[in-house]
Parts: C-alpha cells; sequence; structure tokens
C-alpha cells in the first residue's frame, strides 16, 4: 500500500477496489481506482478521498508520507461518496484542517454526514494559496 510519487511533494493516495464491476451505467472488468492526492506544501492538502470501505488503505499511504493529523486543508471536488466516503475519519484525526468545497458540495456534505466541520465554500475564480501551490477554483 505505498503511496505513488507523481512529482516532488505531490502523491496519489487513493485505493484501487478491484471488485467493482459496474460504475455509473460503466462496465470496469478491471474494477476502478478512488482519487486522492496529496501535496506536501507549507499547508498539507488532501485533493479528495475515497470510497468509505478504502479508508484505512488510503490512510496508510497518507502516513507513510506525512502524519495525517498535519492535514491543513481537505479539498472535496465531488460529493459523491467515492471522493468523500473516508472524510469522516480524515476530518476526525486531521482535527485543524478545514474542508473546501464549492457552495453547493457544502450543503450536500453537511446534508449527508451531518458534523459541524470547518468549511470554506468556494466560487468560480476563487483561490487557496498553500506556500508553493496555488490552486483554482472553477465552477461545477
Amino acid at each position: 500500500m505505498k503511496p505513488v510519487k507523481l512529482t516532488d511533494n505531490i502523491y496519489w493516495v487513493g485505493a484501487i477496489d478491484w471488485n467493482l464491476r459496474n460504475f455509473h451505467g460503466y462496465l470496469t472488468q478491471k474494477g476502478s481506482t478512488y482519487n486522492a492526492y496529496i501535496v506536501i506544501d507549507e499547508k498539507v492538502t488532501l485533493i479528495d478521498t475515497v470510497k468509505e470501505g478504502f479508508t484505512g488503505e488510503m490512510l496508510e499511504r497518507i502516513s507513510r508520507i506525512i502524519d495525517p493529523a498535519k492535514i491543513d486543508y481537505v479539498i472535496s471536488n465531488h460529493s459523491e461518496m467515492d471522493h468523500s466516503g473516508a472524510l469522516p475519519a480524515v476530518m476526525k484525526i486531521a482535527k485543524s484542517a478545514e474542508l473546501i468545497s464549492s457552495v453547493n458540495g457544502e450543503k450536500i456534505l453537511k446534508e449527508h454526514f451531518r458534523e459541524n466541520w470547518k468549511v470554506r465554500a468556494v466560487k468560480a475564480g476563487d483561490t487557496l494559496n498553500t506556500g508553493k501551490y496555488t490552486f483554482s477554483f472553477v465552477p461545477e
């Protein structure tokens, strides 16, 4: 369960679901991935999480790079459970992390999880600077 280094300070920490055979109407005879990425910078940023059953795998991959408690931001690009299922576990570990999502994403995540997370709702054109990197947000 090693993370995959994509470039300096950016890693894939997602999971592979070898048993998934149908995803949103598409046949997936060889399974599928739940993609999550961690960016190590002045502020540590996790981009998306994984489906709930794969939380342990993702956290183990992150732990090989950095203590998950040091995550400063969690960007939720998509509120469906294959992207956000592990959010409760991540937010419990990374107690000071700020959740970044769209306005609609914030509403859906709060309705689904019923948690009082610190959320920053971003709109088109908003940015997030983590040190070396600046993330720009575009409409859904």
